[in-house]
């Protein structure tokens, strides 16, 4: 030995590991029930079935280690609890294992499954369950989708789905091809429904829905699965984004059992998606039904106030046939006062006109120029214009001077200065326009 193992005992790793196994196997005989997640849940070709569990607190791992389900064994506890369950074991399950502590020298310390208790974990799942209903109870969440309107014809249907879920082909097929013809624009929002990220995706489509806003309802959809493969339905995040969601939820997960949590907080919850697909297609089909009932009462009405002013129009036109000669006489003793009135009207107007044109005729007889001349006056003219002032005469000017009975022309000797002079130009036009009337009045003279 050398220098350091003279002066100390040395173990080889070997040596160290087997007195580990020897310790850990006389103080820990037997199996222990240990409750843990399963982190990774492999199995191999030989039929091994390989788990790494571990436990979390505020989704932090406070304690990890490896397990294993030997084949012989995975045959029947694998079998038990997928007949308990529906599922088969998987990675996100918490389960309640009885192990055994097995410590190799090579591989190191490891637990060796020799039975799972499934009521465990379906407990589990339901405590989880009533854990997350009494918080939305709290927060007043429960109803909260189921309180907003649903559309009257919802249409624009945005569906959250697995594009290979059994449920989603139903789904398309029933709504699409229903019997009436109904026309639904439906756009598909891929999410995983199934396993520890189904949540999440979930939760992320919806976040996509939001941003489009031009839906009137959401569906949810699956082709069903054991209640293992339902509890993502079953998270908080999930249920608060739903209940706080503007817009109608519809889920159809394909459950025969148990509602989800997500169906209990949704506005409306079927068994299946042909279920949701029908109970679109109904809400169709009853607006419908509304329309065609409102048509027939306007019908029926129509037809009901058609009878009924027929039947009064039928007893007016017997009553008229009563009375039409009194209206008769009535109306032609009417036209015989209305003629004499005219008469009588029209006879004193033509009075009236007669008086008034022999008023005029007489005034016309006083001026006529003729008549005025006979009574001893004259026109003198100048130039063809009738000379009204002496004042605008020169002397020498060349006169006419019109009798009642001929015609005296002369030169101008001498004109008497009986008023002021006037300028010619200050002459007013009420002067020009009585110039131009005499003128008028007696241009028919000359022509008589």
């Amino acid at each position: 030995m050398d220098e350091l193992s003279a002066n100390k005992q040395a173990y080889r790793l070997s040596e160290l590991n087997g007195l580990i196994k020897s310790v850990l196997s006389e103080t820990l005989p037997g199996a222990y029930w240990v409750v843990a997640e399963t982190a990774e849940c492999k199995l191999n070709q030989r039929g091994h079935c390989y788990m790494e569990l571990v436990e979390k607190e505020d989704n932090k791992v406070v304690a990890q280690i490896k397990a294993t389900i030997w084949a012989y064994d995975y045959r029947r506890i694998g079998q038990k609890f997928k007949n308990a369950t529906g599922e088969s074991l998987k990675p996100g399950m918490k389960l309640l294992l009885q192990v055994s502590v097995n410590f190799h020298e090579v591989y190191g310390l490891s637990l060796t499954v020799r039975d799972i208790d499934p009521t465990y974990t379906m407990g589990e799942m339901a405590r989880k369950k009533k854990e997350v209903i009494g918080r939305l109870m709290r927060e007043g969440l429960l109803d909260m989708n189921r309180a907003l309107p649903l559309p009257l014809v919802p249409q624009r249907i945005a569906v959250i789905s697995s594009p290979t879920a059994a449920g989603y082909g139903d789904f398309f097929d029933q709504l699409d091809g229903n019997p009436y013809g109904y026309k639904f624009a439906h756009l598909l929002f891929p999410a995983l429904m199934q396993g520890q990220e189904a949540e999440t995706s979930v939760i992320a489509a919806l976040d996509k829905i939001m941003k489009k806003k031009h839906f009137d309802a959401v569906v949810i959809i699956r082709g069903g699965g054991s209640a293992v493969d339902l509890s993502c339905f079953d998270g908080y995040p999930l249920a608060a984004r739903i209940a706080r969601f503007p817009l109608p939820v519809l889920t159809g997960i394909g459950h025969e059992k148990d509602d989800t949590v997500a169906d209990m907080v949704s506005h409306t919850s079927m068994k299946t998606p042909t279920a949701v697909a029908e109970f679109l297609i109904s809400g169709a089909r009853g607006f419908e039904e509304q329309l065609l009932a409102i048509q027939n009462r306007i019908h029926l009405r129509a037809e009901r106030l058609m009878k009924e002013e027929l039947y009064r129009l039928n007893s007016l036109a017997q009553r008229l046939t009563f009375i039409p000669s009194r209206i008769y006489t009535a109306a032609q003793h009417r036209l015989l006062l209305l003629e004499g009135d005219l008469r009588s009207r029209t006879q004193q107007l033509l009075q009236q006109q007669e008086a008034k044109l022999g008023s005029m005729e007489q005034a016309v007889r006083l001026l006529d120029p003729v008549n005025v001349l006979k009574r001893g006056y004259s026109i003198t003219r100048s130039g063809g214009s009738v000379v009204k002032d002496a004042y605008l005469l020169r002397v020498g000017q060349r006169i006419e001077t019109r009798l009642y009975n001929g015609t005296v022309t002369g030169i101008v000797a001498s004109v008497a200065p009986e008023r002021k002079q006037r300028a010619a130009d200050k002459t007013t036009e009420d002067d020009k326009s009585e110039q131009k009337q005499t003128d008028n009045l007696f241009s028919g003279l000359d022509r008589a």
